[in-house]
């Protein structure tokens, strides 16, 4: 493998002069650096990108800080998609992913910490938004480059990637209104506000206020079991649900009531639930491509992401 040595022997220069050309370094000539380059190209020089970063005091590492999540729960595979956008996205940028995952706060807390002071991290995705964060507060105080997957609460302003959950919410209820005929569709939440849900939830009421309709939410965490609720209410003629693996918990119990349903997300579990016309797909990939670009661009403090109805 060809070193920085190599190149600046066959250039006819210094090293230090054949890294400084590397790196554009506007001290040295533009036909050195041409010149250089054009070594560097023949003998197929690799650099070395962690040893770049942690010059500067910091590794070619991405932190994924997903939210806190029991040791039983299983993998969601939003977040799964999501991972597969971030890592095409950092993959020509030459940095590679690490994953903070605890099913505390505090110990959450304690492994991004490792991160920044052993590993040397400096920059975080969060996959999560919620009030209180020790997380991302942590973040904001030692100065960290992050970017927040979800909409940030009212009292921050971090730099933030998400899809229009309000409008997502609203068109979901709508397509459940105007396919199935419901008039009387149930919102199903898990009762843990986060802020998607939140957002999605608000879709569905300004919805059904549009068509005069009433609207009922049933959250899991608060209320009593699904079957006991949709028992008092016979009315309930239809489901919004508001993320699928609450779905998935809920499928057995919901399958004998034969309700049609709109969920969001586009992953192989709601495939396996629901035909496509039933999905709202928030197109994952492109969030993790979009947290990445937005990570490394501190021109811009937030990007949208348009979601897809299946017609």
């Amino acid at each position: 493998m060809a070193t920085i040595k190599n190149i600046a022997q066959r250039a006819g220069v210094s090293v230090s002069t054949a890294s400084r050309a590397l790196n554009d370094n506007p001290r040295i000539s533009q036909a050195t650096r041409l010149k250089v380059k054009r070594v560097a190209s023949e003998l197929n020089y690799q650099p070395n990108y962690n040893a770049q970063n942690l010059t500067r005091g910091e590794s070619n590492m991405v932190g994924l800080v997903f939210p806190v999540t029991s040791d039983t729960a299983p993998a969601n595979p939003f977040h799964i998609d999501l991972m597969r956008g971030i890592s095409s996205a950092l993959k020509p940028l030459q940095y590679e992913m690490v994953v903070a995952i605890a099913p505390n706060p505090q110990e959450l807390l304690a492994s991004v910490k490792s991160m920044v002071t052993q590993s040397k991290i400096h920059n975080f995705l969060v996959f999560y938004t919620m009030a209180n964060d020790p997380v991302t507060a942590y973040l904001r105080k030692n100065g960290l480059n992050f970017v927040v997957i979800g909409r940030p609460t009212a009292q921050h302003h971090d730099r933030f990637v998400d899809n229009d959950n309000v409008k997502a919410g609203q068109v979901a209820t709508e397509q459940l209104l105007t396919r199935h005929g419901a008039r009387h569709p149930l919102f199903i939440e898990s009762g843990d506000n986060w802020t998607y849900e939140l957002a999605r939830r608000d879709g569905y009421r300004q919805c059904m206020t549009a068509h005069r309709l009433p609207a009922l939410t049933w959250a899991a965490s608060r209320d009593t079991g699904i079957s006991q609720f949709l028992d008092h209410h016979p009315e309930v003629d239809g489901i919004v649900c508001a993320d699928d693996i609450l779905y998935g918990r809920l499928n057995r119990d919901l399958q004998r009531y034969d309700l049609p349903t709109v969920c969001f997300n586009n992953s192989r579990l709601m495939g396996m639930l629901l035909h496509e016309s039933e999905r709202v797909d928030l197109q994952p990939r492109e969030l993790g491509r979009a947290a990445v670009e937005l990570l490394f661009n501190s021109r811009k403090d937030h990007q949208l992401v348009d979601f897809r109805i299946y017609d």
